[in-house]
Order: structure tokens, then sequence, then C-alpha cells
């Protein structure tokens, strides 16, 4: 624009132009045009005395011809009354016919804008981190409430839903990878004269005191569950019959040496244990070794016996 002393074509924070006494936009370099609503389309030749704010366009028209260092000096707000204005530091003049308008953007109100946008940016970081923070929250609570549907409550072993689950996933793994499984059905003996001597606290303590055992003698990969009453089943992953059978004696021989209060004596169990064969589903799995426990209980109780066949007690490897 070469109205001015400095070339101001390329200057976006510098607004000048000149227009008409009624109005009309003559030159403006971008920095003015960026002012003015996008959908005013190239206005240059168009009336634009709308867009002047404060002070209007008719009390800047009205000055008198001046040099340039006079006229109105002072802030500018120049934009849409609907939508957006701009407010900048300005100098306006009449020189004859034409009102020259040479302004920049107010400083203190840039920073403003700024410090605005600084405490915008901080608003919403502190939001997406409290968004975040509940979002792992809930992760966490609903993680919290899965475990507590899969617990049961009194021996904080599994309950039987979460048997049911690992046993899907398990004989589902097993039909994958040709893997193996094992399971150990516990039964607590002579469970009902402990209630109807000691009482049902008693009892409670037997369950969890036999819960807390299995837990104590499983690998992390093994799934110890309350099958329901006075039954626990043990789910081992990866394991052959003749580790279940060791690892089910010891159970046995544990719990038998072991005395719980208020009993002051020692408490028995009988197991059966089975290794899933081949295309078994969970049904005939639990059965067999249920069978298997039963007859454990028939042969006399405190004992062990394997579902599918007899291994000596030579045969047994304790599991490591």
């Amino acid at each position: 624009m070469k109205t001015f002393t400095v070339d101001l074509d390329e200057m976006l924070t510098v607004a000048a132009a000149v227009l008409d006494a009624n109005g009309v936009l003559l030159r403006a370099n971008p920095g003015f045009l960026r002012l003015l609503p996008v959908e005013s389309g190239n206005p240059v030749g168009a009336r634009i005395a709308r867009f002047f704010i404060q002070p209007g366009f008719a009390a800047l028209a009205a000055q008198s011809d001046v040099d340039v260092g006079d006229g109105y000096r002072g802030l500018l707000t120049i934009g849409d009354h609907a939508g957006k204005t701009r407010t900048l530091r300005g100098h306006v003049w009449r020189r004859a016919t034409e009102i020259r308008v040479l302004a920049e953007y107010d400083i203190a109100e840039l920073e403003k804008l700024y410090e605005s946008m600084l405490d915008l940016s901080r608003d919403s970081l502190l939001r997406e981190h409290a968004a975040a923070e509940a979002n792992v929250n809930l992760r966490h609570r609903e993680g919290q409430l899965l475990e507590t549907s899969l617990t049961d409550s009194l021996t904080r072993v599994g309950n039987r839903r979460k048997l049911e689950q690992a046993l899907a996933t398990e004989i589902s793994r097993v039909r994958r990878t040709g893997g193996t499984l094992c399971a150990i059905m516990a039964d607590i003996d002579h469970f009902k004269l402990v209630n109807d001597v000691y009482g049902h606290g008693a009892g409670d303590s037997v369950l969890i005191r036999f819960g807390a055992l299995l837990m104590s003698k499983t690998r992390p990969t093994d799934i110890v569950t309350r099958f329901g009453g006075e039954e626990f089943i043990v789910l081992m992953p990866q394991t052959v019959l003749a580790q279940a059978l060791a690892k089910a004696e010891q159970f046995r021989s544990a719990l038998a040496a072991e005395l719980i209060e208020p009993l002051g004596k020692p408490v028995t169990s009988s197991f059966g244990v089975a290794e899933l064969a081949s295309g078994e589903d969970a049904e005939s799995f639990l059965g067999r070794i249920d069978a298997a426990l039963y007859r454990a209980k028939e042969a006399g109780r405190n004992r062990v016996i394997a579902a599918d066949a007899t291994i000596s007690p030579s045969q047994l490897q304790p599991q490591s």
C-alpha cells in the first residue's frame, strides 16, 4: 500500500486501509481485511462503514483534513456487531476525501488473550487429567466388582461362577494347543458333624482355613474354587494325572496334621482327581472327578482316589 510510508502489504498484525468519506473501502492490507467477516467476500469497493463499532465511522469521517500527526488516536473496535470483533490501538485521520486507518493489535489485549488461552489450555489439561483419572478409577472399580463377583465371600477363593468360567477357558485351551488339564475335588469329612457339635462359626473357620491351605500350596496358574458347601475344586493347567495326585496327597496330609480352632483337633478331607480326556466336556470331566471323590468317601475317607486309574504311592512325584 503506497499510501503509507512503509510497505504494509504483508503485515498481519498491522491493519492499514483507505476509505472514502462514505465508508467505501478503497484499499486495504491483509491485516485490515482479516478484521472483517469472511462472508463479506472481497470488501474492496464495498461500503464497510458498519464494521466500525467504536468509534463509529461517522465520527471518524467528520474529522477535518489534517496532517498525518493529527486525527483520532486510541482504541478502535472493528468487526461484526453480531459476530467477532477485534480491538486495536490505532490512528485515523482524514486527507482530502480519504479516510486513512493505521492500527495495530493492542498489546495489552493480546497479552490478555494469550493469558486466556493459557488458562483454557490449563483447564483443558486439568479436565483431561481428571477424566483420565476417573477412567482409571472406574476401570479399577469395575475390576474390583468383577473380582468380587467371582470370589466366595467366606473363604476368599474363587466361587462356582469363577470355576465355570475358568474351566471353559482351560478346556478350550487344551483343545486348541493340545496341552493338559487336571482337577482335584475335595470334600471335608464329617463336616455336618462339625457344625452340629461346634456350631456354624466353627464350621466357617474350617472352610476358611482349608481354602487358605489350598491357596498356599498351589501355583499362581492354578485356580482354587469353592464348589459349594464343604466342596472345593482346584484346576491345574499343564498338569498330568500323577502330578495332580501328588498335589492332592499334599493337601490331604497337610490338613490332617493341622489343628483348627476352636475344634482343637485335625479335620480330614477326601479327594477325587482326574485328567481331562481327549474331546471331553466340562460336565463329563466334573462327573468323573465327583465319582472318584465318592469312591474315596466309600473307601473310608481321608484319602485320594484317581478317576481313571490307580497309581501307587511310589509313582506320586510332588510338583514343583
